[in-house]
C-alpha cells in the first residue's frame, strides 16, 4: 500500500481558495494580461502587415471603391472628366501620386439627371501611403469590425507608413511594459499564497512537534521534524506557487493563441493543431518512459557503484587469502555492468533529444507547407503577414504546453512532500495527560521504578525489561550502561516524555501517569548538554518565556551554574542574541546555561545528561564548584560523560540487558562488578581516547 496520500497537496491548497482572496486577484490579473495578449498580437499583425502592403491598395470596382471611401477619414469626391477627354488624377491617390492611376468613369447619360447624379461613378482607386488601410480593409471585409475602422479615422498617425510604424510600435512597448507588471504583481500574489500555506503547515509542525515531544530517544523523530519543516514545506510552497501562478497563466495563454488562430481560420488552425497534437503526445509519452528508464537505470548504476566500493574495503581479506586475480576479475565484472547501464542511459537520452528534435522540424515544416500552401491557394483569404504570424503563433504554442506539464509535475512532487507532512501530522501523541490528573507535590521521598518495560519500536531488544530501582529522595545517582539508550530510556520516564509499555514510575508513591504534566516537570527537569539554545536573548534562553522570573533571580540561577561570567563577557551581557543569528556559544558554556535554566526554577528533582563534546579544563574546573551546590538538598540523576562525576555521586547504577545489574559507589562497583570495569575501561580509557582522537584528525 502506497503511503502517498493523491489528496494531500489539496488538503494543503484547496481547490476553493483559487477562487478567493488573492487567487482570485491573481486569476483576475491573468485574464486581463490574456486581453492584453490580444491586443498584442493584433498590433503585431498590424506591423507586420504594414512592412508587407507599404500602405499600398489597389481596388477594382464602384462598391469597394465606395466601402473604402467609408473607411478613410473623409469621403472622397468623384473625379469629373473634362469635355477634351482629358483624365484627372484621382484625388484618393494626392499622398503617392506616381503610384496612383486614373480612375474610369461611366459613360455620361444622354437624359438630364439630377446633379448628383450626373457625376461618374469611380470603378478603381489606388493608394500608396495609407498606414494600415490595407490591414483595416482586410480585417474589415473579413470580420465586419467597425473597432478598427473608427480607430483608422480617428488617429491621424495611422494613416501614413512612418507615423503607423512608430505609433504601432510604441504601443506595442505599452502593452509589453504593462503585461510584463502584470506578470510580476501575478507572481508576487502567488508567492504571497505559497508563503501564507508554508507558514500555516511549520505552525502545525511546530504544534505538533511540541504534542509529540521528545518520545524518540535516538533523536530521529526530531530530525524527521527538522526535515519536515524545511525541505518538505518548501516544495510544498513551491508548489503552491508554481500551482496558482501557472494555472492562471497558462491555460489562459492556450486559450487566447488557439482563439486568435481559429478567428484567422479555423479550417487551417485545425490542420496544423492535428500533427502537433501528435507530436506534443507522442513526446509526452516518450518522456514519461524515459523518466521511468532512467529511474531504473539510476537504481542499477547506484547499486553497482556500491558493489564496486565494497570492493575497495575488503583489500586485506583477499591478500590474506590470495584472492587477488579472482577478486579483480570480480571488480572488472562489475565495472564493466557499471559502464553498461551508463552507456545505456545515455543512448536512451541521445535518442529521445533526436527524436525530440526530428519532431520538432517535422511539424516546423507540416505548419510553414501548410500555412504556405494556403498563402498561395488563396492569398485574399490569408495575407501573408496573416500567416507569418499564425506561424510564430503556432511556435508558441509550446511555452504554455509545456508549462502546463512542468505545472503537473510539480504538483506531483509537492504531493509527495504534503503526504509525508500531513502523516507526521496525524500522528496521535503516546504521551497525554489522564483526565482528573491530580497535582504532584515536590519529591520528599523516594523515586522508584517498578516492572518498567521499555522498547523503541517491535524490531529492536528492549532497552527495558523488568526495570526495578528506587531512588531516595535527597541522593545523587549516576546511571551507566553498555547499551547508550538505556539510561536515556529511564530519565526521559520520569518527565514523561516516553510512556513504558508496562510497569510505572513512582514519586513518592504518587503514579506519574495520573499527575498533571505541568507539576510534574516543573518538580522534575530534564537538562542535556547536547540540547542547542533557544533563538533569542541570554535571559530569555533562562526564563524560557516566563516573564515572573526577574533578572536578578536570572542572575542568581547563573552565578549558580558558573554561568554569570562568561554571559557578562558577552557583547551585550544577559541581553546578547543567540542562536542562528546571534553569537555562539561553547559546549561547555551552552551546558552551564542550561544548567542556570533548570536552576532558576528550584527542582526539587534534577535531571542532568553531560554533555559528549570535549570540555576544556575551566570548564571542568566550574562544574566541579557548581555540583558541589547543586548536588546539594536535591535529588539528583545523572548521565555521566565524565570519571569526576562518577566519584562525586553517591550512588551509580549499572544496567544491563533491561534490568539493574548492580547498585553501589563508583568505588565498590569498580572491586565487585567485572561488567563495570569493562564499561569503565571502554568509556574512559586515556589511550583510547587519545587514539580515537588522532584517528578523527
Amino acid at each position: 500500500m502506497s503511503n502517498r496520500q493523491p489528496n494531500a497537496f489539496h488538503r494543503a491548497f484547496p481547490a476553493r481558495e483559487f477562487f478567493r482572496g488573492s487567487a482570485r486577484s491573481v486569476l483576475f490579473w491573468s485574464l486581463f494580461n490574456g486581453l492584453l495578449l490580444i491586443l498584442l498580437l493584433v498590433d503585431l499583425f498590424l506591423i507586420i502587415d504594414l512592412l508587407d502592403h507599404r500602405g499600398r491598395i489597389t481596388l477594382h470596382g464602384e462598391q469597394n471603391v465606395q466601402l473604402l471611401q467609408e473607411l478613410r477619414t473623409a469621403p472622397v469626391p468623384p473625379s469629373l472628366p473634362e469635355d477634351n477627354e482629358s483624365e484627372e488624377s484621382d484625388p484618393l491617390a494626392e499622398k503617392g501620386q506616381a503610384d496612383a492611376k486614373p480612375p474610369v468613369a461611366d459613360e455620361e447619360p444622354e437624359s438630364k439627371a439630377p446633379p448628383s447624379a450626373e457625376m461618374p461613378r469611380l470603378q478603381m482607386v489606388s493608394l500608396s501611403d495609407s498606414g494600415i488601410l490595407p490591414s483595416i480593409w482586410w480585417t474589415n471585409s473579413k470580420y465586419q469590425l467597425g473597432l478598427l475602422p473608427r480607430l483608422y479615422q480617428s488617429v491621424p498617425l495611422l494613416q501614413e507608413n512612418q507615423s503607423a510604424l512608430f505609433t504601432l510600435i510604441c504601443f506595442a512597448l505599452v502593452v509589453a511594459s504593462i503585461r510584463v507588471l502584470i506578470r510580476w504583481r501575478s507572481r508576487q500574489k502567488s508567492l504571497k499564497i505559497s508563503h501564507q500555506v508554508s507558514m500555516t503547515l511549520r505552525n502545525m509542525i511546530h504544534r505538533q512537534a511540541l504534542r509529540l515531544g521528545p518520545g524518540d530517544l535516538s533523536g530521529k523523530e526530531t530530525e524527521q521534524a527538522f526535515q519536515l519543516f524545511i525541505r518538505d514545506v518548501g516544495a510544498v510552497q513551491q508548489g503552491v506557487f508554481q500551482w496558482v501562478y501557472g494555472l492562471s497563466r497558462h491555460p489562459v495563454t492556450l486559450l487566447i493563441l488557439l482563439l486568435f488562430t481559429v478567428s484567422i481560420d479555423w479550417r487551417l488552425t485545425l490542420q496544423c493543431m492535428i500533427p502537433l497534437a501528435a507530436a506534443w503526445y507522442f513526446l509526452l509519452q516518450h518522456r514519461k518512459n524515459y523518466e521511468q528508464q532512467q529511474a531504473k537505470t539510476l537504481v542499477a548504476i547506484e547499486s553497482e557503484l556500491s558493489l564496486l566500493a565494497e570492493n575497495l574495503r575488503s583489500t586485506r581479506l583477499v591478500r590474506g587469502f590470495g584472492m587477488e586475480t579472482a577478486e579483480h576479475d570480480q571488480f572488472q565484472k562489475h565495472l564493466k555492468k557499471y559502464t553498461d547501464n551508463i552507456s545505456t542511459l545515455k543512448r536512451v537520452e541521445g535518442w529521445g533529444h533526436r527524436v525530440a528534435r526530428g519532431l520538432a522540424v517535422f511539424c516546423s515544416c507540416m505548419v510553414l507547407f501548410l500555412v504556405g500552401y494556403k498563402v498561395l491557394v488563396s492569398p485574399d483569404s490569408l495575407p501573408l503577414s496573416a500567416a507569418v504570424l499564425m506561424t510564430g503563433v503556432f511556435a508558441f504554442f509550446y511555452l504554455p504546453v509545456n508549462g502546463l506539464y512542468q505545472l503537473i509535475q510539480t504538483r506531483d512532487e509537492a504531493n509527495i512532500a504534503a503526504s509525508s507532512i500531513y502523516r507526521y501530522l496525524n500522528q496521535i501523541p503516546t504521551v497525554g495527560q489522564a483526565v482528573g490528573a491530580k497535582f504532584l507535590e515536590p519529591l520528599s521521598q523516594a523515586l522508584q521504578f517498578e516492572n518498567v518495560s521499555f522498547q523503541l519500536n517491535s524490531n529492536s531488544p528492549p532497552l527495558l525489561k523488568g526495570f526495578d530501582l528506587k531512588i531516595p529522595a535527597g541522593t545523587s545517582t549516576a546511571l551507566v550502561s553498555l547499551e547508550k539508550l538505556a539510561p536515556r530510556a529511564v530519565s526521559y520516564l520520569i518527565p514523561r516524555f516516553i510512556e513504558p509499555q508496562s510497569g510505572r514510575v513512582l514519586m513518592d508513591g504518587e503514579d506519574t501517569a495520573w499527575v498533571t504534566l505541568e507539576s510534574l516537570r516543573a518538580e522534575a527537569i530534564y537538562v542535556s548538554g547536547n540540547d542547542p539554545c533557544l533563538t533569542g536573548t541570554v535571559k530569555e534562553n533562562i526564563q524560557c518565556g516566563d516573564e515572573r522570573y526577574s533578572l536578578q533571580e536570572v542572575i542568581a540561577a547563573s552565578k549558580e551554574a558558573h554561568a554569570h561570567q562568561f554571559i557578562q563577557n558577552l557583547s551585550q551581557g544577559y541581553e546578547t542574541a543567540l542562536g542562528q543569528h546571534g553569537e555562539e556559544l561553547t559546549v561547555g558554556e551552552s551546558f552551564r546555561l542550561g544548567l542556570a535554566r533548570a536552576l532558576l526554577r528550584k527542582p526539587a528533582l534534577l535531571i542532568i545528561e553531560e554533555p559528549e563534546g570535549v570540555l576544556d579544563e575551566d570548564t571542568k574546573t566550574l562544574l566541579e564548584d557548581a555540583y558541589s551546590r547543586i548536588f546539594q538538598n536535591r535529588t539528583v540523576l545523572v548521565i555521566p560523560s565524565r570519571i569526576t562525576t562518577l566519584r562525586r555521586v553517591n550512588q551509580v547504577v549499572l544496567i544491563h540487558e533491561g534490568k539493574v545489574e548492580a547498585v553501589d559507589s563508583q568505588s565498590n562497583l569498580l572491586k565487585k562488578s567485572a561488567l563495570y570495569r569493562h564499561w569503565e575501561y571502554t568509556r574512559f580509557n586515556q589511550f583510547r581516547h587519545i587514539q580515537e582522537t588522532s584517528n578523527e584528525r
